[in-house]
C-alpha cells in the first residue's frame, strides 16, 4: 500500500511525521510526502490558529480532488481539539489526536479519539536526512498562555530520555541537528530542568546543532556561558515574545516583563555577538489598545532582533482568551500587522548588512536556479554561485541578495 504524509504546523509535527514515515516503511509500505497520488493519506494537523485548523480541513478536499478513492487518517492537534470537524468527510476512515502517532500502524483502523498522553511516548526514530534533521526531545506544555490551545491538545510537559535522544542523533546521517519540542526549555532529567545538560551532551557528538525555539526565562547567565563553550552550537535564538507591552503580556499570561526580555536579548548578543535573534509577535490580541501597540513598537526597537514573525490574533475555542472582551477591529489588526512586518524587514536588512564581509559556514542543502543554497550557522539564507554537493562550506559574505546574501567559497 502506498501512503503519503501531509504535515501542517510546527517543527514537532515535522519530526513526528518523519517518525510515522519510518514506522510505515518498517511495516513494508511505500511512503511519500505531500499532495501526491497515494492509496492512503495521513494528515498531521495543526490547531495553533483558526487558519491552521481551516487548512487542515481544506487539505481533505484537496486530497479528494486528487484521488476520490483515497482513504484518509487524521491525526494531530486539530483533531485533538475538535474531533467532530473531521467526521463529516466520507473519505476520513480514522481519526486520532496527538496520542497514537507513536504506533500509527496499529491505529490505521481505529476510529475515535485517544486521551491526551501523560508520559512521553517513545517513537520509531524519524527518517534520517542528509542535511538538517529535527530531533524531538520534549512534548506538551504547562504554561497555559491565555490564547493558546496547545496545552489542551498536547497535554502536560514531559521529556524524552537523554540516552534515547543521543542514540538517535548518533544514528542520523544529517550534518545539522535541530533540537525541537513544544516547550524545549522545560526539558528535564529526573524531574529537574536540564536543557543545558542535554545540549552539552549533544555537542560532544560532533555534529553542528541549533535550538528551534526557546523561552527567555531559560536563557540565564549560567546557561548562556555554558552554551558558549559548545563549539558545535549554531548561534540562532528564536525567543518567543508575543507582545512588547507589559499590559498585553499580563492578559496573555506570559510570565516575564519586557525589561526582563530586553535584558536577556542584550546578554545573548554580548556572549554571542554574531547571533541571529528572532521572535513571534501577535497583533490585535484581546484588549490591545493603540497605546499598548505603540509601546510594543517602541520596545521592539530596543531589542537586537534580526527578524520577527508577525501573526494576527486568532481566537481558539476553549482558551481563556476566548472569554476576554476587547476585540480589535480587523482593519486595525491588518494595519498593525503591516507596520510590524515593515519593521521586521528593517531589522533583517540591518542584520544582513552587519554580516557582509564576514566569514561563515554554510550548510548547502540544494541547488536552486544555478546557486548552491543553505543556511549559515547564524541562520542567513545564502547563495553560492557554484554547484556543490550537500555539505558544510566556509564562505565570505559578499552582498545582500534576494532573500539573504551571496557568498564566495574560501
Amino acid at each position: 500500500m502506498k501512503f503519503s504524509i501531509i504535515t501542517l504546523g510546527c517543527k514537532v509535527n515535522e519530526y513526528e511525521s518523519q517518525s510515522i514515515m519510518a514506522q510505515l516503511e518498517m511495516a513494508g509500505h511505500q511512503v511519500d510526502e505531500g499532495l501526491v497520488v497515494a492509496d492512503y493519506y495521513i494528515v498531521n494537523t495543526c490547531a495553533v490558529t483558526n487558519i491552521a485548523e481551516r487548512k487542515s480541513r481544506q487539505m481533505i478536499a484537496k486530497i479528494s480532488k486528487l484521488n476520490p478513492n483515497a482513504k484518509i487518517l487524521i491525526c494531530g492537534c486539530a483533531s485533538q481539539a475538535n474531533l467532530e470537524q473531521f467526521r463529516k468527510y466520507n473519505q476520513v476512515e480514522a481519526i486520532i489526536g496527538t496520542h497514537g502517532k507513536h504506533n500509527i500502524v496499529e491505529q490505521l483502523e481505529h476510529i475515535g479519539l485517544l486521551d491526551v498522553p501523560n508520559d512521553y511516548c517513545n517513537t520509531q526514530y524519524a527518517k534520517s536526512t542528509l542535511t538538517r534533521q529535527y530531533i524531538k526531545v520534549q512534548d506538551g506544555c504547562n504554561n497555559f498562555c491565555t490564547y493558546c490551545i496547545i496545552p489542551y491538545t498536547r497535554g502536560r510537559s514531559r521529556s524524552r530520555y537523554l540516552q534515547d535522544i543521543l542514540d538517535e542523533i548518533k544514528l542520523s546521517t544529517a550534518l545539522e541537528i535541530v533540537i525541537t519540542g513544544i516547550d524545549v526549555g522545560d526539558y528535564r532529567i529526573n524531574g529537574e530542568k536540564a536543557l543545558i545538560t542535554l545540549l552539552e551532551e549533544v555537542n560532544k557528538l560532533g555534529k553542528r546543532f541549533r535550538i528551534s525555539s526557546i523561552h527567555c526565562g531559560v536563557l540565564t547567565q549560567d546557561f548562556l556561558v555554558r552554551l558558549s563553550k559548545c563549539e558545535n552550537f549554531c548561534p540562532f535564538f528564536h525567543i518567543s515574545m508575543q507582545s512588547a507591552s507589559n499590559a498585553t503580556l499580563k492578559r496573555m499570561n506570559r510570565k516575564y516583563t519586557i525589561q526582563q526580555y530586553i535584558d536577556v536579548c542584550n546578554n545573548v548578543k554580548a556572549i554571542f555577538p554574531t547571533a541571529c535573534i528572532s521572535t513571534d509577535i501577535i497583533v490585535g490580541f484581546k484588549g490591545e489598545t493603540e497605546e499598548e501597540f505603540n509601546e510594543t513598537v517602541q520596545n521592539l526597537n530596543k531589542i537586537p532582533f534580526s527578524f520577527m514573525h508577525i501573526f494576527p490574533y486568532s481566537v481558539r475555542k476553549g482558551t481563556v482568551a476566548e472569554k476576554l472582551t476587547g476585540d480589535v477591529p480587523s482593519d486595525v489588526v491588518k494595519q498593525r500587522e503591516s507596520d510590524l512586518k515593515n519593521l521586521s524587514d528593517k531589522f533583517y536588512n540591518q542584520f544582513l548588512a552587519e554580516n557582509i564581509g564576514k566569514t561563515h559556514k554554510v550548510l548547502v542543502e540544494e541547488v536552486k536556479d544555478g546557486y548552491s543554497v543553505g543556511y549559515t550557522e547564524n541562520y542567513i539564507y545564502t547563495y553560492i554561485d557554484k554547484q556543490l554537493p550537500s555539505g558544510i562550506y566556509e564562505v565570505v559574505a559578499e552582498s545582500v541578495f534576494k532573500d539573504g546574501m551571496k557568498a564566495r567559497l574560501i
